[in-house]
């Protein structure tokens, strides 16, 4: 027993490198194109990406949240999308049923993503049809490749390492972390009306006589209106800047 699950894990293994030259050809370089595309005509993927779920990891997110998004995006898609598009299909039917269970699975991605970008232009749209739908072929290809040899698990592992890698990237976009080699001087802060000291005083500019500040005074602006207009104005007090004679 132990030595067939020996077996079985180098096989997995063996599968995980023989397909990694496909996951380049067919994923990761397709998405360098699909992302250069629709950057160039304005659209982003947290445009999207970002309505679906709750950011990821933000820094006000809560921890249930961020761990619900992460298990959704890491674990239960990629299971559940293999499964029904292309596991379950090519058990039932073959060769048949995981072509289309992939192009039920390419269709729905531009579904769902175009309805959030209601403010861009038809053309746009269509531009960004076109390469959400030619992106997602591409991995589907990459997939189905893989059901089809036999190697279903490494199918499943393949997605959820691309989604894990993925969601990381959007924690270190979301999240910003304090750079180990920058060093940060922090300033006290002190009560108001307490002189800084003269350390600080010293880093000051001098204000030219033109910049110095002009005090302010409480006056009472009387209007050309009426008795009871003129006592109801007379309750509210306006700021009015005036400058100060020299005496």
């Amino acid at each position: 027993m132990n030595q067939q699950f020996i077996v079985d894990g180098w096989t997995l293994l063996y599968q995980m490198l023989y397909y990694f030259p496909w996951y380049v050809g067919l994923v990761l370089i397709p998405m360098v194109f699909r992302i250069v595309i629709e950057k160039s005509i304005g659209v982003r993927p947290e445009d999207f990406e970002t309505k679906i779920s709750s950011p990821l990891l933000p820094i006000n997110m809560s921890y249930e949240a961020a761990f619900r998004t992460v298990i959704l995006s890491v674990l239960y898609y990629p299971l559940f999308e293999e499964l029904l598009f292309r596991g379950l299909p090519f058990f039932f039917f073959g060769y048949l049923g995981v072509v289309l269970g992939s192009i039920v699975w390419i269709t729905m991605h531009p579904a769902w993503q175009l309805q959030y970008l209601s403010d861009f232009s038809l053309k746009k749209k269509i531009i960004f049809t076109i390469t959400s739908s030619a992106y997602y072929t591409a991995n589907a290809v990459f997939y189905s490749m893989m059901w089809l040899n036999g190697a279903g698990l490494c199918a499943i592992l393949y997605h959820i390492i691309h989604n894990g890698w993925l969601t990381l990237g959007d924690i270190i976009r979301e999240v910003e972390l304090p750079a180990p080699w920058k060093r940060y001087r922090f300033v006290r802060k002190h009560p108001v009306g307490e002189e800084a000291p003269p350390s600080l005083r010293l880093l000051r500019r001098k204000k030219k006589p033109e910049e110095t500040e002009v005090p302010m005074r409480f006056v009472v602006r009387k209007t050309r209106r009426s008795l009871s207009d003129e006592a109801e104005e007379a309750k509210k007090f306006m700021f009015v800047k005036r400058k100060v004679k020299n005496e």
